[in-house]
């Protein structure tokens, strides 16, 4: 049986969404005790706490590590919002007080969040997400935990300003740029632009996950590395080898790298300007 502390760890805005967490979390423990791992593994399950007994989607739920309200609207949402340091190496982004902050791929708000109140009143943080779904969950999350220095803005990274096919996956986390695709296409923005747009006079950090489109966005923000030397926190999707290159021709070197699916096919780095 899970104790008393994992019971309570997750709990609603409200006292009803905590009781179904609690009976969730309940109800899943019990079904762990006493049936066989399901073949593709708890999490995907019916009986996960995510959504047995209750569903939990649209649920205003606190996300302790990140220390802030969320409202999922699928499964993958909570995930990343209760567990993404579990995946990923979120204490690597560090921005300070008064930094201005690129989130590229910002999905649902974590780093957003994070840098939100890393930054301060005196920072700023703009996220680009331009899938609609998801930037309405990370404008929700802004909202519901108040901040006032965060801004978004609907579009993907690119290295042009133009329409690019945009494919989506069965998982919201997954949904990416795709030249071939011709049915769905959303606007692109080269950071270079998005800055001058912007009027910002420093961009201090540059986080990117989209899933394998890292080169063409970082082609388009040139000018911004060369003025303002951000410190970048990127996702690697099968790039490693073109981003190396890119890297080290733009005076920039890897500082950390981490990665899940050996020798180097996913994972993420941390650059900084030489």
């Amino acid at each position: 049986m899970m104790a008393s502390n994992e019971l309570t760890n997750t709990y609603g805005q409200n006292p009803a969404t905590t009781a179904k967490v609690i009976c969730n979390k309940i109800v899943y423990s019990l079904a762990r005790s006493l049936m066989k791992a399901p073949p593709d593994g708890w999490l995907q399950s019916r009986w996960h706490w995510f959504r047995s007994p209750f569903s939990l989607r649209r649920q205003v739920l606190w996300s302790k590590p990140l220390n802030a309200w969320f409202r999922p609207e699928d499964e993958s949402a909570l995930e990343c919002m209760l567990h993404l340091p579990s995946y990923e190496p979120v204490d690597w982004v560090a921005p300070k007080p008064g930094d201005v902050f690129l989130d590229i791929g910002g999905y649902i708000g974590w780093y957003t969040i994070q840098a939100s109140g890393a930054v301060g009143p005196s920072g700023r943080v703009i996220a680009l997400e331009p899938d609609a779904t998801n930037r309405r969950q990370l404008e929700n999350n802004i909202f519901l935990n108040g901040l006032s220095n965060c801004f978004t803005v609907p579009k993907a990274a690119w290295e042009h300003n133009e329409k690019i096919g945009w494919h989506s996956s069965a998982v919201p986390v997954w949904h990416k740029a795709d030249v071939r695709e011709r049915a769905n296409l959303v606007q692109a923005i080269t950071v270079d632009s998005l800055v001058n747009e912007l009027g910002l006079k420093r961009v201090d950090w540059i986080k990117m996950d989209i899933e394998g489109a890292e080169i063409e966005a970082l082609r388009g923000a040139k000018q911004t590395l060369a003025s303002f030397s951000p410190v970048l926190f990127i996702e690697v999707h099968e790039t490693m080898e073109a981003l190396t290159h890119f890297l080290t021709e733009s005076a920039y070197r890897i500082e950390q790298a981490k990665f899940d699916q050996p020798p180097d096919h996913h994972g993420w780095v941390v650059a900084r300007r030489a």
